[in-house]
């Protein structure tokens, strides 16, 4: 079967206007062979586009899919600088007004509202999503996380989708042998696809067809003002066309002799997004009567559900219970995302029925009204964690017992210890970044989003 394939290209470089070439080379290169891109543009390129008069590299941008890449990419403070330290909602407040005009230059400048948000180097947060989800992006572009190779993951709100290969590592590539190499490279990944079932994203930044490296403005917490700004060092004339020759061959190669078929992020989104779902009497019995301790998503009723998910479901059906004396006949799955905080795992006790029950109505509300779970439950003389609380309600939905056995069991889904969760880190991770920035507290966020994570 063929292989559905991303390009994506990182529009960034608006400090070096000797960079436009290569932005409109690539959206040319693949518009003359038939193929479509993804170009994720940064807010302050698009200005700058504007600005340089370089109409003809907007029009030939808008022919293609139009992503996001932040308003001002490398400029400190970025995300992660002024998140780390913020709460939940006055994060995802501080994303909206910082990123709100950019969103809006990039579709009133390409006539498009961007299909995707591509992370600047290593710079995201959780809260970064959700703002993203709420200015109609729906997709997350070079995620640091994926279901599985080349399989999207809907994680806070977003589909995200990982980078796979990238024309950039070939830039330093012997040039007697870099055609072969890359069609070899390509094919294996194809191949690898076919028998596992996937997508394929390729991307490259188009300034560094034009530019020997980045410009190194913002390096290390650098920020200089306007004035002083530095452009990016440009390759030889003969490098670039060199260059542009081997691409514009690998293009054709793929446009020609493999059944590598070009889809976009919003195309990738829609044959994906699962909108108003609801589980009949079967499929509550079915999600309630698991009795794994495990947080990990389900598949229920040919839907998959998400930790958070399926307690926002249970949640709602125990307080249907509370009023109309059993269970509903429909059950809402409402897109609620995980808690803003850690809960201490609870101690093993019994719970009083009526205690949890008193609770539940407020606790649904909540869920609803906050579009996630709720952090911390007080039941009787305990405060209980999301896990907690969802093993306690379905057995109160199970058995219509006086008390309920709260068992021991984790308070964060198994993906969190997953290796690329569990070793999430910012520290050296991006040379924008000072050395020493950490952002223990996005990381902890991210971990706790993991209850909103499903394929």
């Amino acid at each position: 079967m063929p292989v559905d394939l991303l390009f994506f290209f990182d529009s960034e470089d608006y400090e070096t206007a000797a960079s436009d070439e290569g932005e409109q080379w690539w959206a040319d290169a693949l518009t003359r062979h038939g193929l479509t891109g993804c170009f994720n543009v940064v807010g302050e390129e698009a200005r700058a586009l504007r600005d340089r008069g370089r109409r003809d590299v907007l029009a030939a941008l808008a022919r293609h899919e139009i992503g996001y890449h932040s308003n001002l990419h490398s400029a400190h403070p970025v995300h992660v600088e002024y998140l780390e330290g913020m709460g939940w909602e006055n994060g995802i407040t501080a994303v909206l007004e910082r990123e709100a005009a950019g969103v809006a230059d990039v579709r009133e400048l390409t006539g498009q509202s961007p299909a995707t948000y591509c992370k600047p180097g290593s710079n995201w947060s959780p809260q970064v999503l959700v703002a993203m989800t709420r200015l109609g992006i729906p997709t997350f572009c070079d995620a640091p996380f994926e279901s599985a190779p080349g399989q999207p993951v809907w994680y806070c709100g977003s589909l995200c989708l990982g980078a796979h290969t990238s024309f950039d590592r070939y830039f330093g590539a012997d040039p007697v042998h870099r055609r072969s190499q890359m069609r070899r490279d390509f094919q294996t990944l194809l191949d690898r696809r076919r028998a596992s079932g996937g997508v394929v994203a390729m991307y490259t930044h188009p300034c560094r067809l034009i530019t020997s490296s980045f410009p190194d403005n913002f390096t290390a917490g650098q920020n200089p003002p306007r004035s002083t700004w530095r452009p990016a060092p440009t390759r030889p004339r003969s490098e670039i066309e060199a260059l542009m020759a081997e691409f514009d061959d690998f293009l054709h190669w793929i446009a020609t002799e493999t059944d590598a078929r070009t889809t976009t992020y919003r195309e990738l989104w829609e044959s994906r997004r699962r909108n108003n779902v609801w589980l009949d009497r079967a499929g509550l019995s079915e999600l309630i009567g698991d009795d794994s301790t495990v947080l990990v998503s389900r598949q229920v009723a040919g839907s998959w559900l998400s930790p958070a998910e399926q307690l926002g479901v249970v949640l709602w059906a125990a307080a249907w219970q509370i009023e109309h004396g059993g269970l509903p006949d429909l059950t809402p799955v409402r897109p609620v995302l995980g808690p803003d905080r850690r809960a201490a795992p609870a101690e093993p006790s019994e719970v009083l029925r009526s205690e949890l029950f008193a609770v539940v109505r407020e606790a649904s509300y909540r869920a609803g009204i906050d579009h996630r779970v709720p952090s911390h439950t007080r039941v009787g003389d305990r405060v209980l964690g999301p896990g907690a609380l969802f093993r306690l309600l379905k057995q109160a939905l199970r058995h219509p017992s006086i008390t309920i056995a709260l068992e021991p069991g984790p308070e964060l889904p198994a993906l969190a210890l997953r290796e690329d969760f569990a070793t999430l880190k910012f520290q050296k991770s991006w040379s924008i970044l000072p050395p020493e920035f950490e952002a223990p507290g996005i990381i902890e966020l991210a971990r706790l989003q993991t209850w909103s994570a499903k394929p």
